[in-house]
């Protein structure tokens, strides 16, 4: 009877040893990821830099014909469409000539620092 006791108490030692080490371990590990996930603390990420609007590469004449935009361009380009906010709502891609943007829900736009009230 001694020695069946003398083995429960190693293998309650051995579980307990066992069962602290990776918990220890594992803790250490989460500690090491939750520090490195952190990049940069504190940071405030926005769609547009406070003031920076990015434009069309080339100028574009624009023209609002109800809930549609006819914008003309003399040359291929992205032309980027803010939110009155400054938020990114569409790059539209423009061929030379003449480009129509239709079906824009009401609201006010920036288009290359114009407002453009759609109504």
């Amino acid at each position: 009877m001694a020695g069946f006791r003398t083995l429960s108490r190693l293998m309650i030692l051995a579980t307990l040893v066992f069962t602290t080490t990776w918990v220890l371990a594992d803790n250490q590990t989460t500690n090491r990821l939750a520090k490195d996930s952190i990049v940069v603390k504190g940071s405030r990420w926005s769609e547009v830099p406070t003031g920076h609007m990015a434009q069309s590469a080339y100028p574009v004449k624009l023209a609002i014909k109800g809930r549609s935009i006819r914008i003309t361009s003399k040359h291929e380009q992205v032309l980027p469409i803010y939110t009155k906010d400054g938020t990114l709502y569409l790059a539209m891609q423009l061929n030379s000539g003449e480009n129509w943007l239709h079906g824009l829900p009401q609201g006010r736009y920036r288009i290359n620092n114009r407002t453009i009230n759609i109504k």
